[in-house]
């Protein structure tokens, strides 16, 4: 008989051996009355010549079935019922459990997806980084989020450099799309053409940007997030010329990125990637707006491309002196160097804070700690109150191997389910949000404990509240797609 059937089956089993015993009995009973033997003295002298019929019950049972497999589920079964017996002790225990695994998770994930997690892109540990060594250039200009260079710079990095196979320039910013009252913001990537390519990118759908995408002003092309396109944009073919006004100006979807490709900031993702494009005024040479990234030639180690970088500094910081400097400044802007540093594990600004998050980690920990603390005596004192259920157990022939299995069962379930409510708590925080949101604090500005928050709450669930508005109003935001079109103005009921 197959065992594994037999254990989903196992009462069936037992009670079919109970009746054949019963029957085995029943004929040697009959037996003995056709002999001439009275009926109750007969059915003694059957049962002394069967023996125990509970022994042979378990015996017989012992053949059939795998003891370890079905002692674990008869143990499951008592420690759930003694645990549903006392539901305080069982509330605090999985509450204590689950705040102590949810608090050690939380910091333990926002750590891997700020050191730990690489880019979602081929061969990440060949990417690199160019910026200044010195954090003295934030005085020299006007500095974007995240912006190291100018793009002066990056010209001048893209033009003379020799380390790296390609490199590429980005940067983030929060623009609008749409007209009028429907206008609303998105979260923009202004990259180079040889972004996607350099970094080994695959359309998800369409194609993505290319070095002659790059042009004058204005841009007529740009690249959907997947995220973005399945719900801002419902998901639409591409094939039926998905165009959208952004900024003021017409561009056209020609692609969809991967779903896997988040962007270059932990946390932050983008909606639309946008190439750069030059107008008619020169570059400024005052605006850090731009990240220069690179990927290695075969070969080439971290250490050779900042070397290269170091000399080549003097030439280029020469050809980008900002105008309307003092002489002060412009020495000072002379002196700066450049440098390779890995960036494999993309952008965040929450890396000045490495040793505060180790920090925090570990008083987690400490707290987890604490917790089991707690935990075991809670254990303890419930079991001095099952001394006399132990004892009786000892007497009617459990042995303490059997006991102590017992008791570990328990544990192993508490634990489980403390686990269990860490994951529930995961799941339906999110969904209250969501809720929150969308009963009317759309238009709420966030305030210093959800900017506090924002980047655990983004990271930890995946979702910001920009993408949970899109993902909850999918299909009310796919019926405003007359927003892209150059037709649509204020006022102006015509669909596309």
């Amino acid at each position: 008989m197959n065992w594994f059937k037999q254990l989903f089956s196992r009462r069936r089993v037992y009670n079919d051996l109970s009746e054949e015993i019963q029957q085995h009995l029943q004929e040697k009973i009959e037996e003995l009355v056709a002999s001439g033997m009275p009926r109750k003295e007969a059915a003694a002298a059957a049962g002394r010549d069967f023996g125990n019929i509970t022994l042979v019950q378990e015996d017989s049972r012992a053949v059939w079935r795998r003891p370890s497999i079905e002692g674990f589920f008869a143990d499951l079964c008592y420690a759930l019922r003694t645990l549903r017996k006392t539901l305080g002790f069982t509330a605090t225990a999985i509450v204590t459990l689950a705040l102590g695994i949810g608090a050690n998770t939380s910091i333990f994930m926002l750590l891997d997806a700020i050191r730990l997690r690489s880019l979602p892109v081929q061969n990440q540990k060949d990417l690199a980084e160019v910026r200044i060594t010195d954090s003295g250039h934030q005085g020299m200009g006007l500095n974007q989020q995240y912006g190291e260079l100018t793009r002066p710079l990056w010209q001048e990095i893209r033009d003379q450099q020799q380390s790296f196979s390609g490199v590429f320039a980005w940067s983030v910013n929060l623009r609008y799309v749409g007209r009028g009252s429907e206008m609303r913001h998105f979260h923009e990537l202004r990259v180079s053409g040889d972004f996607f390519r350099v970094l080994g990118v695959r359309p998800f759908r369409g194609r993505l940007l290319m070095p002659e995408d790059e042009g004058a002003c204005p841009m007529t092309s740009a690249v959907a997030r997947y995220s973005y396109w399945q719900g801002e944009l419902g998901g639409r073919d591409l094939s039926e010329g998905i165009k959208l006004v952004v900024d003021n100006e017409l561009v056209e979807i020609i692609g969809v990125t991967p779903p896997e490709l988040y962007g270059m900031v932990v946390g932050e993702g983008f909606d639309i990637a946008i190439p750069y494009c030059q107008g008619k005024d020169e570059l400024r040479r005052d605006i850090f707006e731009v990240s220069v990234m690179g990927r290695l030639k075969p070969g080439v180690t971290m250490q050779r491309a900042s070397a290269e970088k170091d000399a080549l500094s003097p030439a280029i910081f020469e050809a980008t002196i900002p105008s309307g400097r003092t002489a002060h400044s412009t020495e000072t802007y002379k002196h700066f160097r450049l440098a390779a540093y890995p960036a494999s594990t993309a952008v965040s600004s929450l890396r000045k804070y490495d040793r505060s998050l180790f920090l925090l980690l570990g008083i987690a920990g400490l707290v987890l700690l604490i917790a089991c603390t707690n935990l075991a005596n809670l254990m303890l004192a419930r079991g001095s109150a099952r001394q006399r259920e132990m004892a009786v157990r000892l007497a009617l022939g459990a042995s303490r191997y059997r006991l102590i299995r017992q008791l570990f069962t328990e544990s192993l379930l508490l634990a489980a389910t403390g686990a269990a409510g860490c994951c529930l708590g995961a799941v339906v925080e999110p969904s209250a949000r969501l809720v929150a949101f969308d009963r009317g604090s759309r238009g709420n500005s966030p305030d210093g404990h959800g900017l506090a928050c924002a980047p655990l709450r983004s990271w930890r669930s995946g979702y910001d509240v920009r993408r949970f508005r899109s993902r909850a109003g999918a299909a009310r935001y796919s019926r405003r797609t007359h927003l892209c079109d150059e037709n649509w103005w204020p006022g102006n009921d015509r669909r596309p």
